[in-house]
């Protein structure tokens, strides 16, 4: 049990030094995708070409902080 409570203990940590970067991966990944979404041509060759990537891109856009803290 206490080798078990060490290796729990050791994967917090690890998540805690990764979260803040993992953190501004995402909003930047957010914002970028936010943008080539705002442009109509993107919006329409996404639409006719690859509709499974354009549907994934708008629930990324839509993802509030709150919702990635629960993914996580």
């Amino acid at each position: 049990m206490e080798q078990e409570l060490a290796r729990l203990q050791e994967g917090i940590a690890s998540i805690q030094d990764t979260y803040g970067q993992d953190h501004l991966h995402l909003t930047v990944i957010k914002c970028y995708v936010g943008k080539l979404l705002g442009n109509a041509r993107v919006v329409r060759y996404l639409a006719q070409n690859h509709p499974e990537f354009l549907g994934e891109f708008q629930t990324i856009t839509e993802i509030t902080p709150a919702e990635a803290a629960e993914a996580e």
